[in-house]
This record gives structure tokens, C-alpha cells and sequence, in this order.
């Protein structure tokens, strides 16, 4: 029984140390499988919406080098100081005040048919201008004169006619973008505004991207503007497909909030969820890698991390899931390993209850036969008495 007993400990201690190191390969062959797909998903998300802005970058291009939209936009400012200083108003008027079309719908009217200069350059700028923002899928196509007053805008929102210098919208992105492009040079840069509410969309999340307009001469006759929207950036980072019931993708900007929805909220968590993550320093300070961290929800999760870059701005492009997912998927093939090391162990059994079955017999077998040979020997011995 003491033999037994040895043998039954001595195979499942075996076993246990068998499971524990399998156990420990496995989890980190995970790790390593699992964060190697983060990696690939961030750099393709990465991919996504740097090609995104570059596309973006390459219509600037070639808006900046129409020569009928800058003498337009030449002709405009011309405009702009016949009306005087009434100017923003009267045409403020026109355009929104006494646009037949609701709010909203603005962008439908052509003409205001007053007979002005101004007007029938709107005409001209406008049917191609609306068409491009519809087809294309930008928000708003701005044409803004040296000075900064904004002369023309598709959608014609409370920034229309104003001043992004001096006015009531200094502070915004598209007067942050207006600044960065008028001290470019003609096609050459392309300015960009980080994302941030937009006052006259709404406080809705916002981005500009600029340059500046220069005539034959290459004086600079203004800026050209698109502002750009966020749904698109919001599609790229949402899909899941893949990534199990936890794994996410997101954006974060230089001030640590969110420039994309996080999976597990109800409610949009762009420009509202702050994340201070080691992996997301990492991305902002320009490197790329994964890593074991606490999330912005207080979850450990498997990171991945890469910076890209927005214009003069740095975003890092982050992919996570949890840990305890990553360990699930480990786990998963437990149930078919406890299964074969069962077997492995019935077997270890059988094996050395077969092989020391074999022998006891043999000794039994020599221990009968010198038996038989002791009491042969007696039994002669006593009759030849």
C-alpha cells in the first residue's frame, strides 16, 4: 500500500508542476499573440487616420492652387470694402437673417439676387463649394480675407462675416488655424487646428484645417479653410470587430482627453474622458510598444501604444483589452488539457501496476519452486531413514 501510495503522489506531484509550468507557457504565449494584435491594430488604426488628414491635406492642395477660387476670393475682399462698414452686417442679412431656407438648410440659397458684386460671386464660389463639403463629407468650406473676416462659409453659422482676429470667435480653432496658415507660404502649409469644442456648431467637437491663398503676384490674398468632422475620425476608432468583449481602440490628445468614444460608454467621451495612463505618456513622448497597465476605468489591461502625428500636435493611438479577457483565453484550453494529463496520469498508473505486476509473480514463482525443492529433499531424506 506504502508503494502504492508513493507512486499515486509521486505522478500527480509530477502532474501538478506539468500543469503550472504548461499553465504559465500558455499565458504568456497569449500575452505575447494577443499583444501583437493590438500592436497590428493600432498601427492600422494609425494608418486610418493619418491617411485620413493627408487626404484632407491633398484637397487643401488643390483648392489653394484653383485660380478661379483665389480671384474669387481676390474679388471678394473688394467686395467686402465696397459695402463699407456695414459690410458684415448687410451681408449677415442677406445670407442668414432673410435666407428663405430654415436654420440648417442655409446652404441652399445661392443667390440673395440684390444686384451686388458680393452676391454674384457667392453664386459663382458657392455651387461648387457646397458641392464639395456634400460629396466629400467635410462640415464646412470657409474663404477668409487677409484680415481675418470671413467672407464666405457654406454653412453660414454664427461665424459668418465675423472676425476670427478680433471677434467673438478669436479664441477658436479656426482662428487658431487662420493664424498658422496666413504665415504660410502659397500651397506649402497646411495648418491644423487640434480638436476642440466649436462654439458655433454647437460646442461640438471640432477641427480646422487651413492654408493660406496667394494670388499671380503671390501676394497673399487669404485663407482657405475646411472644417473637418469628427464622425469620420469616430468611425475608424469604433470598430470592434475581433477585438472580444473588451478590447478597444481610442484616441487621446496632448491635453490627455479623448479625441474618440471609449467602447464602454453610454454617453460620447470625446474631449471628456481624460486618460493619464503610463502607455499613453509613452505614445505622447513619441514611442511606441505594449504594455500591462491600469486603464482610465481602473481595469488592468494588456495596452498597446503608438503617437501620431496632427499637424504640429501629438495624439496617441491606444488598443487594450483586459487582462482577465487575455487570461480566459488562456483557460480556454484547460478543460482539453486536464483531459489528456488524466489520461497521462491513468496511464503512469497502469504502466507501473503492469510492470511491477510482472515481477511479483516471478518472485513468487522461485519462491514456490525452492519450496517444492525443500520438501522434496525432506521426503527422500526421510525414507532413506
Amino acid at each position: 500500500m506504502r508503494f502504492w501510495l508513493g507512486w499515486s503522489f509521486g505522478l500527480a506531484l509530477m502532474l501538478i508542476v506539468l500543469v503550472w509550468g504548461f499553465s504559465q507557457w500558455n499565458l504568456r504565449y497569449y500575452h505575447q499573440y494577443i499583444g501583437e494584435r493590438l500592436e497590428l491594430l493600432v498601427e492600422l488604426r494609425q494608418g486610418a487616420i493619418a491617411e485620413y488628414f493627408a487626404t484632407a491635406e491633398a484637397e487643401m492642395r488643390f483648392w489653394s492652387g484653383n485660380q478661379t477660387l483665389v480671384s474669387a476670393v481676390v474679388e471678394m475682399n473688394q467686395a467686402w470694402k465696397a459695402h463699407g462698414d456695414s459690410a458684415a452686417e448687410e451681408i449677415f442679412r442677406l445670407y442668414v437673417t432673410d435666407n428663405p431656407s430654415p436654420s440648417g438648410y442655409l446652404l441652399n440659397l445661392d443667390d440673395a439676387e440684390d444686384g451686388s458684386q458680393y452676391s454674384a460671386l457667392h453664386k459663382q464660389v458657392h455651387e461648387s463649394a457646397r458641392q464639395f463639403v456634400t460629396r466629400r463629407g467635410y462640415y464646412d468650406f470657409f474663404l477668409i480675407g487677409p484680415e481675418g473676416d470671413v467672407f464666405y462659409s457654406v454653412e453660414k453659422e454664427s461665424d459668418f462675416t465675423t472676425n476670427v482676429v478680433t471677434g467673438r470667435w478669436k479664441n477658436s480653432g479656426l482662428a487658431a488655424a487662420f493664424s498658422a496658415a496666413k504665415s504660410g507660404n502659397k500651397g506649402k502649409i497646411i495648418a491644423m487646428s487640434d480638436m476642440a469644442p466649436y462654439g458655433p456648431s454647437g460646442d461640438a467637437p471640432a477641427m480646422f484645417i487651413a492654408t493660406a491663398l496667394h494670388d499671380d503676384q503671390d501676394n497673399f490674398v487669404g485663407v482657405l479653410a475646411l472644417q473637418l468632422p469628427t464622425d469620420t475620425i469616430l468611425g475608424i476608432m469604433a470598430y470592434t470587430s475581433g477585438m472580444g468583449e473588451s478590447g478597444e481602440t481610442y484616441l487621446v490628445g496632448p491635453d490627455l482627453l479623448m479625441r474618440s468614444d471609449s467602447r464602454f460608454s453610454q454617453e460620447s467621451t470625446v474631449l471628456m474622458q481624460k486618460v493619464d495612463s503610463p502607455t499613453v505618456q509613452l505614445a505622447l513622448s513619441g514611442e511606441e510598444g505594449r504594455g500591462v497597465i491600469k486603464d482610465y476605468r481602473g481595469i488592468e489591461v494588456l495596452s498597446a501604444y503608438m503617437p501620431l502625428k496632427i499637424g504640429k500636435f501629438r495624439w496617441a493611438v491606444m488598443a487594450e483589452m483586459d487582462s482577465a479577457e487575455v487570461i480566459d483565453f488562456a483557460a480556454s484550453e484547460r478543460p482539453a488539457l486536464a483531459g489528456a494529463l488524466a489520461l497521462i496520469y491513468g496511464l503512469s498508473l497502469w504502466t507501473v501496476w503492469y510492470w511491477r505486476g510482472r515481477r511479483l509473480p516471478e518472485q513468487g514463482s522461485q519462491a514456490d519452486v525452492a519450496h517444492l525443492n525443500l520438501g522434496e529433499g525432506d521426503g527422500s531424506g526421510g525414507m532413506s531413514d
